[in-house]
C-alpha cells in the first residue's frame, strides 16, 4: 500500500481528497496535525518532520491558504509578496522537503487554482501566485526527469466552498469532488509530470 503525505488535510479540499484516498496509507499533515504537525512557510520544520515518517510515495498539497483580494490599485507590493508567499513558496517548501524522502519515481502534487487560468476581478495578487506555482512545475519536472514526478491539480471554486466564496467565482463550472477526487489520483498512479491538471470551466 503506498504512503501520502496530504498537507492541508482537515481544510475543504483537503478532506475530498483524504476521503477519496481510503485505499492508500494516508498522512494527515498541516499546522493542527492531525497525524503530523508541519508549518509549510519553515523549511526545517517541514524536512524534520517528514524525516519522522521516513519512505513515502506521494505528496499532496492541499494548503488552502490565499492570497489577498483586493483592486489592484489598493494592492501593495506587500500583499503580492504575501499572496506569493502562502500559495506558491510554502508548496515550493513542501516539494523540496519531500525530495530526499521519495521513493523512486515518487509523486508530488500541488494545488493552483482557477485564478491562475482565468480572470477574476480583484485577482490580480492572487493569479501572480498561481501562475508562478504553474509555470514552476513544468521547470521541475524537466529538472527531476526520471527521478520524480510533479504535477498540479487546478481545481475551480469546489463545491463545498459555494456558499462561503460562490459570488467571488460568479459564472464558473464548481468543481465536483468525484473530479477532484479523480485528478489527485491521476497524479499519484499516472506516468505524468509538469502537467497542470485544470479542473475548471468558465460558463
Amino acid at each position: 500500500m503506498k504512503k501520502i503525505i496530504v498537507v492541508g488535510a482537515t481544510g475543504r479540499l483537503g478532506s475530498v481528497v483524504v476521503g477519496g484516498l481510503k485505499d492508500y496509507e494516508v498522512i494527515r499533515a498541516g499546522r493542527s496535525g492531525p497525524d503530523l504537525k508541519i508549518d509549510a512557510l519553515d523549511f526545517e520544520s517541514v524536512s524534520a518532520a517528514f524525516a519522522t515518517i521516513g519512505p513515502f510515495d506521494a505528496l499532496i498539497s492541499c494548503a488552502g491558504v490565499r492570497a489577498p483580494f483586493k483592486p489592484f490599485e489598493e494592492l501593495t507590493m506587500e500583499d503580492f509578496a504575501v499572496g506569493i508567499s502562502n500559495k506558491c513558496l510554502s508548496q515550493l517548501n513542501l516539494a523540496k522537503a519531500a525530495i530526499p524522502y521519495l521513493t523512486e519515481n515518487g509523486s508530488i502534487t500541488l494545488t493552483s487554482g482557477i485564478i491562475g487560468d482565468e480572470p477574476i476581478l480583484s485577482g490580480s495578487a492572487a493569479a501572480a501566485a498561481n501562475g508562478a506555482l504553474n509555470m514552476c512545475v513544468s521547470t521541475l519536472a524537466a529538472e527531476y526527469a526520471g527521478r520524480l514526478r510533479i504535477n498540479i491539480v487546478s481545481p475551480s471554486i469546489i463545491e463545498n466552498s459555494v456558499e462561503h466564496y460562490g459570488m467571488v467565482f460568479d459564472g464558473f463550472e464548481p468543481t465536483s469532488e468525484k473530479r477532484i477526487v479523480e485528478a489527485y489520483r491521476r497524479t499519484i498512479s499516472a506516468p505524468i509530470s509538469g502537467r497542470v491538471l485544470c479542473q475548471t470551466r468558465s460558463l
